[in-house]
């Protein structure tokens, strides 16, 4: 399963935006069946999208792969490879190319 968190559509500052996706992905690494989280960060004037592709790039090696919603299709490896472990297959942002997410495979 890929659980979602909308991080931007609350209100909330950048900081709190990236308290809510690290607390996200903290739970959904020791949530059964999990195997990645979708987060919307929207794109409006782009600072909590730009923060949080940045904060991605400053785990690197805690996930096995984040993927930029606008990559989120079949012609990336790593989306096709996760999706491939999903028992539900159906989601409407996958091949939508949308910049709006990011999916982080845990």
């Amino acid at each position: 399963m890929i659980k979602k968190v909308d991080i931007a559509h609350s209100g909330q500052t950048v900081e709190q935006a990236l308290i809510l996706l690290e607390t996200a992905i903290s739970k959904a690494k020791v949530e059964p069946g999990v195997i990645g989280v979708k987060v919307v960060h929207g794109l409006g004037a782009g600072k909590i999208a730009e923060k949080v592709r940045s904060w991605a790039k400053e785990q690197e090696g805690r996930f096995v792969a984040v993927i930029p919603g606008e990559k989120y299709d079949t012609f990336n490896k790593q989306a096709v490879e996760m999706r491939s472990m999903l028992s539900n297959k159906k989601d409407r942002d996958f091949n939508n190319r949308n910049p709006g997410i990011t999916i982080f495979w845990l």
